[in-house]
């Protein structure tokens, strides 16, 4: 009786090919997720930065209001 071990190495190449696609999905997976984390940080950075020059959220949309 062969009991399963979590790391064998097995030598099919449908399983190398099932292996590298995981990890290849995990990877893309990986860099959508920071890529969306860095945009959404830019969007706050960028928002900061306009509030400080005198715009403000009204709305939808960033709008310039007066100083006071």
């Amino acid at each position: 009786m062969r009991l399963p071990f979590p790391f064998r190495s097995e030598n099919s190449s449908a399983a190398r090919r099932e292996r590298e696609e995981k990890m290849q999905k995990a990877v893309s997976d990986g860099l959508r997720t920071l890529g969306l984390m860095f945009s959404r940080a830019a969007d706050f950075i960028e928002k900061k930065r306009l509030e400080r020059q005198g715009y403000q959220k009204q709305g939808r949309f960033l709008e310039r209001t007066p100083r006071r």
